[in-house]
């Protein structure tokens, strides 16, 4: 007992060491707030793009520069998500990921404020709802969610509605569908 004393005590005074668990301490706290500030950015530009890709898209519905060649080919649905991923440029699998949903907007009503992202255990079905270009004074509103992987899996506290399968990152806009 005497020795493991001794042993303790020496232990103790020793001081060796001491600016290496002292950096240990501080660089980890250092580089964790480095990271989160880092992916948090990096999230909101995602965030950013989407909004930008789905206005840009909006705009050309709205405008009615969907080729009408195109539309016997593919769904509007289809186009508006290729179009949506191809103007977003920053996501990994975005056709595979991206959510979109379009319904007539009444405004008496408003819109709900709950969203469906995608589900990626089970296939896309075709949410866009029924949009007929050239009808009178109907509002559209559109809504597109998609799910993204963080870099960094328990630094992501901070944002709502994340689960197992990623952050939704969500954007909506809505239009008037007017006659040409």
């Amino acid at each position: 007992m005497l020795k493991l004393r001794k042993k303790l005590r020496s232990f103790r005074s020793d001081e060796r060491g001491y600016s290496s668990v002292e950096f240990v301490i501080v660089a980890t706290t250092f580089l964790t707030g480095f990271f989160w500030i880092f992916e948090t950015g990096l999230i909101m530009t995602k965030q950013m793009m989407l909004e930008r890709a789905l206005d840009i898209t909006v705009r050309d519905l709205r405008l009615y520069s969907v080729p009408p060649t195109k539309l016997p080919t593919e769904t509007i649905y289809q186009w508006a998500k290729r179009q949506t991923c191809e103007t977003a440029l920053v996501f990994k699998d975005c056709e595979e990921n991206l959510h979109l949903e379009m319904d007539t907007f009444d405004p008496a009503s408003g819109y709900a404020k709950t969203f469906k992202c995608v589900d990626r255990s089970v296939p896309d079905l075709n949410p866009l709802g029924v949009f007929t270009p050239n009808q009178r004074s109907e509002i559209m509103y559109i809504r597109a969610c998609i799910r993204i992987d963080p870099m960094m899996p328990n630094g992501i506290a901070m944002f709502p509605g994340v689960n197992d399968e990623g952050i939704p990152l969500v954007a909506d806009t809505a239009f008037m569908n007017e006659p040409e």
